[in-house]
């Protein structure tokens, strides 16, 4: 009896606890995407129609290049900060006409913004930088 009694007791906090992970895809309902040193993360305007599609990308040192692909009738604005700080500063140059790109270096790991300003739209895209 007490066998039995250990097994089910066993079998209930094993599922208990399978119960317990997959529940967390309920309360997640949209997580931030993740991008590290080496890596590129492709974000994508939702507010703003034509979508402006970005990349950025991070190197070893935590140097960011962003690219910004858009409408040739659009001419949007991009901004890069930590959230809950100032903008980091991007030196911009025009690559063809629907894209452009900026470098800068960021400041430390953590939660991100890219604010994306076209015209009166602003659109915040927030993502998080391992380390």
């Amino acid at each position: 009896m007490s066998t039995r009694v250990i097994a089910l007791s066993l079998l209930a906090l094993v599922l208990g606890f399978i119960i317990l992970m997959a529940s967390v895809t309920f309360f997640v309902r949209d997580p931030l995407p993740i991008v590290g040193a080496n890596q590129t993360l492709l974000l994508h305007s939702v507010d703003i129609q034509p979508q402006i599609r970005t990349s950025v990308a991070i190197d070893g040192g935590y140097r960011v290049d962003l690219t910004v692909e858009h409408a040739e009738t659009q001419d949007p604005q991009a901004q890069l900060r930590p959230t809950g700080g100032a903008a980091i500063m991007l030196d911009t140059g025009t690559d063809s006409a629907g894209a452009w790109s900026a470098s800068g270096q960021m400041t430390r790991p953590g939660r991100w913004e890219l604010v994306l300003t076209e015209g009166p739209t602003r659109e915040v895209i927030s993502f998080i930088v391992r380390e």
